[in-house]
């Protein structure tokens, strides 16, 4: 079901022409009656609008944008509901998204790459600092148009935004993650609480994507996609576009951005913001500014590989149930992972398929191959089998899918990194207490 040119929206909005149209709603150019304003009209399909949970996150998106005041967001007008469509009026702005900048003119110069991620960060430090969170940042929610002193970036579709705080009345559980797939922070695809590095994670993605025409990783399917976002490491800027010259600080500004862990990225938006307007003061060409310290210390990891042990580790709870390892024929790793989870902490031992599971707090299933996937999934659908971490090779790409997509816990990369090894399974033992 359409609106028709001429309908009336709520008694005051009348329809001029459409303007777009997406899976969710389609948005229109309006006359807001009384006020001869024109307005960009944001309208639910029904049959999404009658959705549980979509109109409460149609309500939450007005309710975001009216409190987030800043040149760089969408005023919004006015919120309603006319028969079955939900409606939202906001300022219409005219111009092009940065997804058909990219489309027309590929990679951009760094200034100008630069400057509209400068501009993006200014309205999430807005953002930030009442708690929003925005979680759908991309090349298609970022809105060019003209100003009197040059291009102004318009963040647009809150939509999908949390605000935190003691609000933090959020429309997704904890353990589902909603977003976009490409431009997702790793905490944001496992579900967890965010704060705002996960923006900053996904504005990294959008500018890494500016300065090399190409995303961090190549168009593929999500699970697939997802699984890069979460043990794949960024190639580096030279490495995807090695005909560009980029100045090595910028390069080493996006990458941290790009950390998988938010403690490895930079703290808030403001700083990744002054470090970005340090490059542009720069001559071009510069080095990276070396770190005190930098290439003095170095950490050796818990057996299996090394550790960069730059934030705290934690620890596990102590009394918590055994860890399990598992793998056919006594494999070297099946026992070196034994002593990897000793020495972050945990009680572990060598497990058997046979016996009874229940009294582990979480299993490890060491992979030699795709049985061990059939095996894994074989146990996580055992009654009284505790949450199931298949442990492989992460460039083994049907393994890294097939346990994102097989209903097991999570994916533990070899070699392991300490710090990702003590998070998952903390996380998996917490969940069978």
């Amino acid at each position: 079901m359409t609106l028709q040119v001429g309908q009336v929206l709520g008694e005051r909005f009348r329809i001029l022409r459409p303007l777009g149209q997406g899976g969710m709603g389609a948005v229109y150019v309006a006359e807001q009656l009384g006020l001869g304003r024109h307005v960009a009209l944001k309208v639910m399909h029904p049959h999404i609008a009658s959705a549980p949970g979509f109109s409460e996150r149609f309500q939450r998106e007005a309710q975001v944008l009216a409190r987030l005041r800043h040149p760089g967001s969408v005023e919004v007008y006015d919120y309603g509901l006319d028969a079955d469509f939900l409606f939202l009026a906001m300022e219409l702005v005219s111009g092009e998204t940065v997804e058909s900048l990219l489309a027309r003119e590929g990679a951009l110069p760094v200034p100008h790459a630069v400057g509209l991620a400068v501009q993006v960060l200014e309205v999430l430090e807005a953002a930030h600092v009442l708690g929003i969170i925005h979680r759908d940042l991309k090349p298609a929610n970022l809105f060019l148009e003209a100003h009197a002193r040059g291009e102004r970036v318009k963040v647009l579709d809150f939509g999908l935004a949390t605000i935190g705080g003691g609000e933090q009345a959020r429309l997704t559980q904890e353990g589902m993650a909603m977003g976009t797939p490409g431009f997702m922070s790793p905490e944001q695809m496992r579900g967890l609480p965010l704060d705002g590095r996960s923006d900053l994670y996904s504005l990294g993605c959008v500018l890494y994507e500016l300065l090399t025409g190409v995303p961090p990783f190549p168009v593929m399917a999500s699970a697939e996609v997802s699984a890069s976002h979460l043990y794949k490491p960024v190639p580096p800027l030279r490495e995807a576009r090695p005909d560009l010259s980029l100045p090595e600080h910028l390069e080493a500004v996006v990458m941290k951005a790009l950390e998988k862990l938010p403690e490895r990225r930079p703290p808030d938006a403001t700083t990744l913001r002054q470090e970005l307007l340090a490059v542009l003061d720069e001559p071009m060409g510069a080095p990276a500014p070396k770190k005190r310290g930098e290439g003095k210390k170095t950490e050796r990891g818990f057996g299996l590989g090394p550790a960069q042990l730059e934030v705290p580790v934690p620890r596990p709870v102590a009394g918590g149930l055994p860890v399990g390892v598992l793998a056919s024929g006594g494999s070297p790793t099946e026992n070196s992972l034994v002593m990897s989870l000793s020495a972050c902490g945990f009680q572990a031992r060598v497990a058997s398929a046979g016996e009874p599971l229940g009294g582990f707090g979480a299993l490890l299933v060491v992979a030699g191959g795709q049985e061990s996937l059939v095996q894994a999934r074989a146990l996580a659908a055992r009654p009284g089998t505790p949450p199931v971490l298949l442990c492989g090779p992460s460039d083994d790409w049907e393994l890294v899918t097939g346990a994102l997509e097989g209903g097991l816990f999570d994916f533990v990369p070899l070699p392991v990194d300490p710090i990702d090894l003590i998070r998952k399974v903390s996380r998996a033992q917490k969940l069978k207490r």
